[in-house]
């Protein structure tokens, strides 16, 4: 059973460290500082967190002297060939007092090629079960006294480390939100400018496109993708000539052929504004069809982004309702009709179908 960690901070310092760098993780919780208190306390000449990123150990913060060992911040090395591999996989114990004592480490090429005389790691793993990388802690010598309660004290000081990294995680994706969520005002405003009924539009589509979502059951990342790309959708307008975005009458084929750019233009605009770049897949396929019929690169069925299955549903129920330059609005009825005629040819029949519940309830 692993320590509390004020068990841990608590607990009668061995002689291998002193205390001064557990206060410093308990006053100042960072994977630095972590990481440099399990050095301390175990007497080890490195210690070190590293994260697993496609087959590769990444040794994301290093402290001790990390050069002996041939290792340094930032560099990654190959999985298979790391002691974390084996010790995950069940061919080596977490704890190592005795590296080359030991004939399944021994004759391992990191045991010569680091100098590696003892070696203890556990799995960094975040609260939802995800492992993202490894606490470790080497020395070139042998450490005979290495025992169950310092694998106690990894273990919770890995803890430690993954609160502190979905801290960071969860900042930036806060960052990231706000980044997005101002340069979508900006480029909004400027649709409403250069055209009302888009801008107006827009608010609608996304304000319907959400509920649909959320009645869907979609978890907060996707509700707020769909979020995105509901408001963003028609932002390709901007670039449109008024002759052909408000004319009154039918459009030209040639006309359609602008207009039916603004998907590719609204992908441009956002793969060019920073934060946006995310949506540019989802706005771009806004008007594919369910059936492969739709524009600009005729995707079909699963192919299109969820978020833009959603609020293509979501666009066109809007624009059935609203008055347009060519026509005035048609009844609720009539939308409801259209949306349930089409669905599974122009519309993914899974939204059209949560459109429809959700306006049977209001």
């Amino acid at each position: 059973m692993a320590l509390r960690n004020d068990e841990v901070l608590n607990r009668p310092v061995a002689k291998r460290g002193d205390a001064a760098a557990l206060s410093d993780v308990a006053l100042h919780p960072s994977v630095e500082s972590a990481v440099e208190a399990v050095r301390e306390f175990l007497g080890m000449d490195i210690a070190y967190a590293t994260e697993f990123v496609g087959g590769v150990q990444q040794f994301r913060v290093l402290r001790g002297d990390g050069e002996s060992f041939g290792m340094s911040e930032g560099m990654s090395v190959p999985l298979e060939h790391t002691y974390c591999q084996r010790v995950l996989d069940g061919r080596l114990p977490s704890l190592m007092p005795d590296v080359r004592g030991d004939e399944r480490s021994a004759s391992m090429r990191a045991t010569e090629a680091a100098d590696i005389g003892a070696f203890a790691t556990v799995p960094i793993t975040l609260s939802d079960g995800r492992l993202y990388g490894t606490l470790c802690a080497g020395s070139h010598t042998a450490a005979p006294s290495l025992d169950l309660r310092d694998l106690q004290f990894l273990n919770v000081f890995a803890r430690i480390i993954a609160d502190q990294i979905e801290r960071a995680q969860q900042d930036e994706q806060l960052r990231a939100l706000a980044l997005e969520a101002s340069a979508s005002s900006a480029l909004l405003t400027a649709l409403a400018a250069r055209d009302g009924y888009s801008g107006e539009h827009s608010h609608a589509v996304l304000e319907l496109a959400v509920r649909v979502a959320e009645h869907m059951g979609l978890g907060e990342a996707d509700v707020q993708q769909v979020r995105q790309a509901a408001l963003l959708h028609d932002i390709g307008k901007i670039a449109i000539p008024d002759a052909i975005l408000n004319k009154p009458g039918a459009l030209t084929d040639d006309e359609w052929v602008v207009m039916r750019s603004h998907p590719v233009l609204g992908e441009q605009i956002a793969l060019a504004t920073s934060g946006l770049e995310s949506l540019a897949p989802v706005i771009r396929a806004e008007h594919e069809r369910w059936d492969g019929a739709g524009y600009p690169d005729g995707l079909a069925g699963e192919q299109i982004p969820l978020a833009s299955r959603i609020t293509l549903v979501c666009d066109a129920y809007n624009a059935i309702t609203s008055d347009r330059p060519y026509r005035a609005a048609l009844s609720d009825d009539v939308a409801r009709a259209r949306i349930a005629e089409n669905a599974g040819t122009q519309f993914c029949p899974t939204s059209a179908r949560a459109l429809l519940e959700l306006l049977g309830e209001r």
